[in-house]
């Protein structure tokens, strides 16, 4: 199941950025497959296994004014709007690839917000088998 990246509060400056750099309609979101998930935004991308997943739900978290890929002590924000956020916990963590986006460092994720355009559709899909 392909679930899209939010783009609503995108300015044109970074929807344009987010779109030379691979990201943009249709190429920003997530992949839950059957045994792990990936997550693609511009040059980041990011592959979680599903086992690893702690929990799944909405999010509160006041980030307006900000969009792109940010970290800060292995909490990650993917996001092009300020709504639709979803967080995931991520227990054991898992690390990004060392790209530019990442200062080509392997970065540890044990939180994950995303702004999707689906983000009750991606809470369900997340559910382990039986309380789908």
């Amino acid at each position: 199941m392909w679930f899209a990246i939010s783009e609503a509060g995108m300015d044109p400056v970074s929807r344009l950025t987010n779109t030379l750099l691979a990201g943009g309609r249709g190429r920003s979101g997530v992949e839950v497959g059957p045994d792990q998930i990936r997550v693609q935004m511009g040059g980041f991308k990011l592959t979680v296994p599903r086992a690893s997943i702690r929990s799944a739900s909405r999010s509160q978290e006041n980030v307006r004014g900000t969009y792109g890929v940010h970290s800060r002590s292995g909490r990650w924000l993917v996001n092009g709007s300020p709504d639709g956020l979803v967080e995931l916990t991520i227990e054991p963590p898992c690390y990004t690839g060392r790209k530019p986006v990442s200062l080509f460092t392997r970065g540890k994720v044990n939180a994950l917000t995303l702004s999707l355009a689906d983000p009750d559709g991606i809470i369900a899909a997340l559910q382990p088998p039986g309380q789908r």
